[in-house]
């Protein structure tokens, strides 16, 4: 996998609040963030799917 570095700032109240829940889930910090992005994406993409399909 050709995975990307980045470096990203957090608001304090952000990055809390992934902390809290990737201990809940049992994830890293960083699987958290990816999961969260992923999950974001998804459902814009289903967002996006059914504005067009609406036309």
């Amino acid at each position: 996998m050709d995975e990307k570095k980045i470096q990203v700032r957090f608001p304090p109240d952000v990055w809390e609040a992934l902390k809290t829940l990737a201990v809940q889930h049992e994830r890293s910090f960083n699987g958290e963030v990816i999961w969260a992005l992923r999950d974001y994406i998804q459902r814009e993409e289903e967002k996006s799917k059914d504005a067009n399909q609406s036309v």
